[in-house]
């Protein structure tokens, strides 16, 4: 079994090739969801750290999982991919088509737009003007929060940047509805679809190789 090989970039991945250039693409997305899913679905045993990591890691992942989302879906316009793909070993192919449903034309296409709204409100920083900050704000105008100065993270712009999460994440109807919002849901189906995708882009790219990597 081979576990080591030289790889001469000309001939692996030619620059006029757009399948080649996909798998670039499609490796690159798999070494950055790996990082993201060592780093960041690691949260501290702290509860009082957990609190302020949960927002910040979920902002992170919804905005990575859209990207490559929308990255998959744009790459399948090029006829030289789609010939490629629907070349591949049947449980590949599967696993592409369970993330053909966070396509904008897919059955799971309302989370994609639920993550496309967070990663447009959430992943900038939110200037004064926005009405983002405003409505967050004027939606905790009743609450009453602690101040530390001795601790380093400051609660009132977390519980901002929370509620500026899910006003982003769920509609005013369903912020509005008197029952629990489907966070816990929400959070396993974005945690499956990157262990799907880091699955997929390994696999293809490993399949890619091997014509090359003898």
């Amino acid at each position: 079994m081979m576990d080591y090989a030289l790889i001469r970039m000309n001939e692996v991945f030619p620059h006029d090739s757009d399948v080649a250039k996909w798998i670039v693409g499609l490796a690159i997305v798999h070494n950055d969801f790996v990082f993201l899913k060592r780093k960041l679905f690691k949260t501290s045993d702290d509860i009082s750290d957990w609190i302020f990591e949960t927002t910040s890691v979920l902002k992170i992942l919804t905005a990575s999982l859209r990207e490559a989302i929308f990255y998959l879906e744009e790459s399948e316009k090029l006829e030289e991919v789609r010939i490629y793909i629907n070349s591949l070993p049947q449980y590949m192919i599967q696993k592409y088509e369970i993330l053909k449903q966070l396509f904008r034309s897919g059955e799971k296409a309302e989370l994609l737009q639920r993550l496309s709204n967070t990663r447009n409100i959430t992943y900038h920083y939110t200037k004064p003007q926005r009405k983002e900050l405003s409505e967050a704000l004027e939606a905790s105008s009743n609450e009453v929060l602690a101040y530390e100065e001795n601790n380093q993270k400051f609660f009132f712009a977390e519980h901002i940047k929370n509620t500026i999460l899910l006003r982003s994440l769920f509609s005013p109807n369903e912020l509005k509805l008197e029952k629990e919002l489907p966070i816990e849901e929400l959070i396993m189906s974005i945690r499956e679809s990157i262990e799907i995708l880091i699955d997929f882009s390994s696999e293809v790219s490993k399949h890619y190789l091997k014509a090359f990597c003898k």
